[in-house]
């Protein structure tokens, strides 16, 4: 009875084994996974418009096995969004996507917009403690290593996320400003 027992106990584990469900994948800047952009100024409204016009272009692929499908007959994998930033060493921010996005095996395209980045580091007056002394929309000086990830919900495996290093530039001639010098 016990070599039953034993049979049954390893046979369960290949059938799991075999049928796990998992995801293997990436997602690049421009086809890197760790890249420094050059900004040519602070402002947060010109990076976005950088991804917008197709100067940066962040793409995300992923392939699955057994993956768990909808009423459609079609794969499908629930992901969340990650945003990491840190600057200068130090973190700053790290944000999930409160809504999962639903997904079929292949390659995207992924608007700036999935991630929390250009948000996230644009300077918010309403967050800082003395709002007149800030210019909104206006990246702080500083050297910011921002991660963004994408994960699978509920099922195995990994997508490599991207790495972008930036230092925004102000040459707009409103750094002192910025930097609380008058």
């Amino acid at each position: 009875m016990k070599f039953n027992y034993l049979t049954l106990l390893i046979l369960l584990f290949a059938f799991v084994t075999l049928n796990a469900q998992s995801v293997n994948g990436k997602l690049t800047l421009n086809e890197k996974s760790e890249t420094k952009l050059k900004l040519k100024t602070n402002s947060a409204v010109e990076l976005f418009k950088e991804f917008k016009t197709g100067k940066y272009q962040l793409k995300f692929s992923f392939d699955g096995e057994n993956l768990p499908k909808n009423v459609y007959n079609e794969k499908i994998v629930f992901f969340e969004f990650i945003t990491t930033i840190k600057k200068d060493g130090e973190l700053v921010k790290n944000v999930i996507r409160k809504q999962p996005m639903p997904y079929f095996p292949g390659e995207y395209v992924i608007p700036a917009e999935a991630f929390d980045f250009v948000s996230l580091l644009a300077n918010n007056p309403m967050e800082d403690e003395d709002p007149a002394d800030q210019m909104i929309g206006v990246i702080p000086e500083g050297n910011y290593q921002v991660e963004l990830a994408i994960r699978p919900l509920g099922i195995e495996g990994k997508i490599k996320s991207v790495n972008i290093m930036l230092r925004p530039t102000d040459d707009s001639g409103h750094g002192s400003r910025l930097n609380g010098k008058d």
